[in-house]
């Protein structure tokens, strides 16, 4: 237990230390260098109403963005509700509403396929092996959609 907490706090050092990194990239004429995959989340916390910029891996479904994290994660909870965000998507600013989904593990999960069929670092990162035939392994699926959020993002309009 202890290396494992241990392991968390070095990859929240290295995040602290990259995200800002990947926030510049994102929103310079750079961006095509990592727009494919990444998102930046723009947003403000419940309570103390700071502000957040998130760079989180994303993929697109029938007109949506979903994103995923792990569920240990607390900034997540700064979306629940339909709340406003503002995305950095392929080098432009958007307004969009964020809805997190944290208890439907079918739903999680199905997002959490295509995660993994999109990119083998996504499967890797939520532990989920890849069959021969390219298919992510349903047992690592279904595991890891118990420990994972879904977060649903719509264009407003």
């Amino acid at each position: 237990m202890g290396m494992i907490l241990c392991r968390e706090v070095r990859m929240n050092r290295v995040f602290a230390l990259v995200n800002p990194i990947v926030v510049a990239l994102a929103q310079s004429f750079l961006h095509g260098l990592i727009s494919h995959q990444i998102v930046v989340l723009e947003f403000k916390g419940r309570r103390s109403g700071r502000g957040y910029a998130l760079p989180v891996s994303f993929v697109r479904n029938d007109g949506e963005v979903f994103c995923m994290t792990d569920r240990k994660g607390i900034w997540w909870r700064n979306l629940q509700g339909a709340v406003p965000v503002q995305l950095t998507l392929a080098g432009r600013t958007v307004q969009a509403t964020a809805c997190v989904e944290v208890d439907d593990e079918q739903q999680i999960g199905a997002a959490l396929r295509l995660f993994c069929l999109r990119s083998r670092i996504s499967a890797f990162f939520a532990g989920v092996s890849i069959e021969k035939d390219g298919e992510p392994n349903s047992a690592d699926l279904a595991r890891s959609a118990r420990q994972q959020i879904l977060i649903k993002l719509s264009e407003d309009v």
